[in-house]
């Protein structure tokens, strides 16, 4: 099979470079051929990710969530969309942990070249794209607001420091949510949506029951509808997402949300929009790898 390895050298600690000599070598000892390219730009690999769809049979992407949103909105804006294989190069590698690939690059490349591929559900939020998670409010610009060099010194830790620095700000916004026939209105402190049950490397095992296939996509609106509102938020994110009795959690395939145009949103741990959106789910649109362990938790 044809690889196309995709990577973004600025991705965690910006050290995945130093192991292209390893790869290349097990490629030369496999019946796979595989390219390289190196992202030049923001976007850039987006970009050649459409363009060369129809050239390849898997693309081989290294990097963390942010890297491989990109690539998947490449993927989506072509017709021939190649296998997604995600070796994980980035700081929480939620995607590579939901699909079960190991740190391991030896080990994860044996699970490409035995395993068959499955299909996965791809989320739209507005004209982006993106594979399990949005998100706006609290906790929300976190992980794209912290610098490149801070993610380069501390990793994860970064993360955390501003996470408790996120906490201190006083988020209040207004929501109309249209879905299912419904049209209901809150003020919410934070819209958690996920395809899954994990977002920022932790398990919100009391979150979501949803499947990476079934079509469907979770979202939970927490409100400020009572005092302590920070320590009832954190209490529900500490026992694993459990739903607050608050709280909004609504199941759907297709959301219009109303609010303010100040209002940013994550998806896939990167900036996506402002304002009002709409969210739907493309079922099974995008074939990937996972190890079986996975596959039975999530599909």
């Amino acid at each position: 099979m044809k690889y196309l390895l995709l990577y973004n050298p600025f991705s965690g600690r910006a050290n995945f470079k130093t192991h292209l000599p390893y790869i290349e070598n097990i490629f030369k000892e496999s019946n796979h051929e595989l390219t390289i390219h190196e992202s030049k730009a923001p976007k850039d690999l987006e970009k050649y990710a459409f363009e060369h769809a129809s050239s390849f049979d898997v693309f081989l992407v290294a990097g963390g969530d942010g890297t491989i949103n990109e690539v998947v909105n490449g993927m989506m804006k072509s017709e021939i969309r190649p296998i997604l294989a995600v070796l994980p190069g980035g700081t929480a590698n939620d995607i590579a942990a939901i699909l079960g690939i190991n740190k391991s690059i030896k080990k994860s490349l044996k699970l490409f070249f035995n395993a068959k591929p499955v299909s996965i559900d791809v989320n739209q939020i507005n004209e982006r794209f993106f594979i399990y998670t949005a998100s706006s409010g609290i906790l929300s610009r976190v992980s794209y607001d912290v610098s490149r060099r801070h993610i380069k010194k501390y990793g994860y830790i970064a993360y955390m420091i501003a996470a408790m620095q996120d906490l201190a700000i006083d988020y209040r916004y207004p929501i109309t949510i249209k879905t299912n026939n419904q049209v209901i209105e809150c003020e919410c402190v934070m819209v958690l949506g996920l395809s899954t049950n994990r977002v920022g490397g932790i398990r919100l095992i009391n979150f979501s029951n949803s499947k990476l296939n079934d079509g469907l996509f979770e979202l939970r609106f927490f409100t400020r509808s009572r005092k302590m509102w920070r320590f009832r938020f954190l209490s529900s994110l500490i026992r694993g997402g459990k739903r607050l009795r608050e709280d909004l959690h609504l199941v759907s395939d297709h959301f219009i949300i109303e609010t303010d145009d100040a209002v940013r949103w994550n998806a896939d741990g990167e900036y996506s929009c402002n304002g009002s959106v709409e969210i739907k789910t493309h079922k099974e649109a995008i074939r990937v790898y996972a190890s079986d362990k996975m596959v039975k938790r999530y599909l």
